[in-house]
Order: C-alpha cells, then sequence, then structure tokens
C-alpha cells in the first residue's frame, strides 16, 4: 500500500474530519456557557470554513491529479467522482450557513459534526467501487441523517418523523446487503468493475441473482424516495430542521443515485438482467410520477409539497436511468446536480422567510414577499419553476435530455408497449401537473399581502451571496449546458 498517496487522496476527508472534532471542541469547551445564537455563529463559521478547505483541496486534486484507484476499487479518483464529492462538500458548507439561524437547537457541537458526517459519508459514496465500502459508507450518511431529523427536541412529530425514517431506513438497510449478499455469491468480488465481467461472462442467469437485483433496488428504492419506498418523506421534510430537509432533498439524493449507478452498471449491458430491473424500475418510475405529483396537489405547507416534488423527481429521473449507461447515466447526473442546487434554494429561501413565522412553513407564511423581499421572491421562483421545467432554466434542459435518454433507447418502436414513450408521455403530463402546485406557491408569493403581524425579513450578506450563487448556477445550467453534459459524457462510465 502507497499511504503517502492515501493519505494525499483522503486529504479533503481529514480535513472534514479533523474540523468535525475542532467543532466538538470548540463548542464544549470555549463556548460551553455562551448563548446558543453565539455558539451557532461560532461554530458554523468553523465547520464551513472546513468544508470549504476540503473543497478547495479537491478543486487542486480535480486540476492536477491523474486518476488512480487504490485497494481494488476502494478508493476511485476520478474527474467524475471528484467533482460530484466537491458538488456535495459545497452544498454541505452551504448547508451549514443555513443553519446558523437554528437557535432553537441546543446541542450545537453535536448538530455540526453530524451534519459533517453525513457529508464524509456521500462523498465517500462517490469514490468507491467497492461493494463494502459502498454500504458502510451509505449506512455512516444516513444514520446521521436520522439523528439531525430529530435535532428539534421541542417537537414531538419531529421525533416521530425521525423514528418514521429511521425505521424505513433500517428495514431498507437489510434489503440491500441481503440483495449485495447475493450479488457478491454469484461474482465472487466486492470489486463492481470485476461483478461487471463475470456477470457478462455468465451463459445463465442464476436465479439468485435475479433476486439480488430486485432486493437492490428496493433498498435503494426507500434511499431516492421512489415510490412505493416514499411514505417517509413527506413527514420527514416538514418536520425535521428546514436546512436539514434541504440537505436530505439535495446532496443526499446524489449519494444515493450515484449508489443506484453503480450497483446496476454490472447487469446493464447483460440482457436478462437489464429486462428484470429495468422492469422494475419503469414500474417505479411510473408509480412515482402519479403518486407524487398528484399528492403534491393537495399540500398546504411547502416543505411537505417540496416532498412530495421530490417523489415525482425520482420518477423523472428513473425515467432517463432506462436509457441505459451510454445516455442514461450522463443525464441523470446532469439532472440530479441541478435538481439539488434548486431545491437547495428553494429550501434556503423557505428557512430565511419561515424560521420566525408563526405558522411555519405554511403557504401563507410567504405571503407578501414580494413586497417584504423583492429579490428573495425572483430566487425562489428562479428555484421553484427550473424544478417546474420552464424554459430557459436547468430544470427543462435537464428534463429533455432524460426523456431523449429514455425514448433513444428504442426510437422505432413497432407496438405502444415497445420503448418508453409512454412512459415520457406520462412524465411530461406530470411535468403540466407539477408546474399547478408550484405556481400555487408563487401566487401567495407574489400576489398575496403580507400578514398585519408579520416579521421584517433579514438575510445576511453570506445567505445572499449563497443563494444567488445557486440562482446563477441555475441559469448557467439552462443557457449552456453543453461543457457539463460534455463532460459527464466523457467521464460517466469512469464512475
Amino acid at each position: 500500500m502507497n499511504y503517502p498517496a492515501l493519505f494525499s487522496m483522503l486529504l479533503p476527508d481529514v480535513v472534514v474530519l479533523l474540523t468535525l472534532f475542532a467543532c466538538l471542541t470548540v463548542d464544549y469547551g470555549w463556548l460551553r456557557q455562551a448563548a446558543n445564537p453565539l455558539r451557532h455563529c461560532c461554530v458554523s463559521g468553523l465547520a464551513c470554513m472546513g468544508m470549504l478547505s476540503s473543497l478547495l483541496l479537491l478543486l487542486c486534486q480535480i486540476r492536477w491529479f491523474p486518476p488512480i484507484c487504490l485497494g481494488q476499487g476502494q478508493l476511485v479518483l476520478t474527474p467524475v467522482t471528484l467533482s460530484a464529492k466537491a458538488l456535495i462538500f459545497g452544498l454541505a458548507a452551504i448547508v451549514i450557513l443555513l443553519s446558523s439561524r437554528e437557535h432553537n437547537i441546543s446541542h450545537v457541537g453535536e448538530y455540526y459534526a453530524l451534519l459533517l458526517l453525513s457529508a464524509l459519508g456521500a462523498g465517500f459514496l462517490a469514490c468507491t467501487e467497492n461493494v463494502l465500502l459502498l454500504f458502510v459508507a451509505l449506512e455512516l450518511m444516513s444514520l446521521s441523517l436520522y439523528a439531525l431529523t430529530a435535532f428539534n427536541k421541542n417537537s414531538h412529530a419531529s421525533a416521530e418523523a425521525a423514528i418514521k425514517y429511521f425505521t424505513f431506513g433500517a428495514v431498507s438497510s437489510a434489503f440491500l446487503l441481503f440483495g449485495l449478499s447475493y450479488v457478491y455469491g454469484t461474482t465472487q468480488t466486492l470489486n463492481l468493475q470485476e461483478a461487471s465481467v463475470v456477470i457478462a461472462s455468465l451463459h445463465a442467469l442464476p436465479p439468485y441473482l435475479c433476486i439480488g437485483i430486485l432486493l437492490i433496488v428496493v433498498g435503494l428504492g426507500f434511499k431516492i424516495a421512489m415510490a412505493p419506498f416514499h411514505f417517509w418523506a413527506p413527514d420527514v421534510y416538514q418536520h425535521a430542521p428546514t436546512p436539514i430537509a434541504g440537505w436530505i432533498a439535495s446532496a443526499s439524493k446524489i449519494a444515493a443515485f450515484l449508489v443506484l449507478i453503480k450497483l446496476l452498471q454490472p447487469v446493464s449491458t447483460t440482457p436478462g438482467c437489464r429486462a428484470l430491473w429495468a422492469g422494475a424500475i419503469t414500474c417505479c418510475a411510473a408509480l412515482s410520477l402519479v403518486l407524487g405529483n398528484l399528492g403534491a396537489l393537495r399540500q398546504k405547507d411547502v416543505k411537505r409539497l417540496l416532498a412530495y416534488s421530490s417523489i415525482g423527481h425520482a420518477g423523472y429521473m428513473l425515467t432517463g436511468l432506462l436509457g441505459g449507461p451510454e445516455i442514461g447515466v450522463p443525464a441523470v447526473l446532469f439532472y440530479v446536480s441541478l435538481y439539488a442546487i434548486a431545491n437547495l434554494g428553494a429550501f434556503g429561501v423557505l428557512q430565511i422567510m419561515c424560521h420566525q413565522s408563526v405558522t411555519g412553513s405554511q403557504m401563507q407564511s410567504l405571503a407578501g414577499c414580494w413586497k417584504r423581499q423583492p429579490f428573495l421572491a425572483l430566487l425562489l421562483g428562479l428555484f421553484l419553476l427550473s424544478l417546474a421545467g420552464i424554459p430557459p432554466l436547468a430544470g427543462f434542459i435537464g428534463k429533455f435530455y432524460l426523456f431523449f435518454a429514455a425514448i433513444h433507447f428504442q426510437p422505432t418502436p413497432a407496438n405502444w408497449h415497445d420503448g418508453y414513450y409512454w412512459l415520457v408521455a406520462l412524465a411530461l403530463l406530470s411535468s403540466a401537473i407539477s408546474l399547478y402546485y408550484y405556481l400555487r406557491v408563487l401566487k401567495i408569493c407574489f400576489v398575496s399581502d403580507p400578514a398585519d403581524n408579520a416579521h421584517p425579513i433579514e438575510v445576511s450578506l453570506a445567505e445572499w451571496v449563497v443563494l444567488a450563487l445557486l440562482g446563477f448556477l441555475i441559469l448557467v445550467g439552462g443557457l449552456f449546458p453543453g461543457p457539463l453534459m460534455d463532460f459527464l459524457s466523457r467521464s460517466s462510465a469512469l464512475i
């Protein structure tokens, strides 16, 4: 083992780990008797600086490090895996900054330590091809999120949502681990690239491999809030602290889809295996599109609406994934990245607008936002319209790539059920439905008058900067998608 090379590869993760211990030390030591706002300000600033330092190191690795693999796929650094990790760490820094408003959380050091741990787990998910490390990193991220969901100790609903999240997560982890054990039993290797070679050489499809594939789809269906494994999402999004809900909806979604892509790659090119997992994915995609978008129509809480919206967006991404590794995977990676940016931006605006509101995250909390903070209202409109798929924003071009990938798999069908034209038609109809409930939120924001007892909206300079940056990325992703899509098309095989 080349330990200097290993240390240089893990240097960004080491910085995150040191930042974690520094946050706990500062909070338990110097700030133990300080007021809660001061503790949040200091610890969030320290955590944010640590994440930005790690992000800078990752950018240096992308620029100067050649692709490298250590430990039989345990750590794989390529431009696309490092870029995914950099995006996750960047989103984590924004979530940390937004969390400085959560003054009702008393365990400040533990809060930011768990947030850094979940970012660490998500980062490892992007940079490994080893099944064992993949599962451990996924559980590191998930266990941290279960605890973070329940951090509002004054809310019984938050504790109930966390218990539901943990229960569903434990069951899904059991399904996933059971499925991975079947795949390992077939291939006799923990390396996903070697597993691809073994599965491609099989003359007949073993029944236990089929069972393993289905169990993996079930286990990961929970992580991406895919119907019918979505029941945890509305309660968790609504009752978790708003920055944590944004983190679950953005960076953890990126990590979960990376895991799904990695685990399905060994069976994506084998005809018998593809027919099996594609059938399961098709059914779940259609169900997610219907349940997610119809469920969002009747919601009055914006965070709960975004939860049902995320179920529908999982359906869009699963539709694109059916296009195969050459076209479908780059389209999914493009869409999930820009979806995460828009979603976190929407939760960031909600955090600022609703954290002092007596109605919480109800739609009425956004009433008169245009008159109170016009630029904040414009940013919210930008994020929501991108999620709805309105041109020229990133969500529109992302959906175009997803639907094109699904259709391109079989461009000349002989019958109506050949190809995925019917699924793309359902996705287009669902996208039209989603525009209605996003416009409901924007109507409250731009047309309704503010309440008489509405608190003044105070936005810090750092919050303006990060929200404006997220909005800028949404515009650039929609107007100039070519460079990112070309990069993903060239590099997606190296995930």
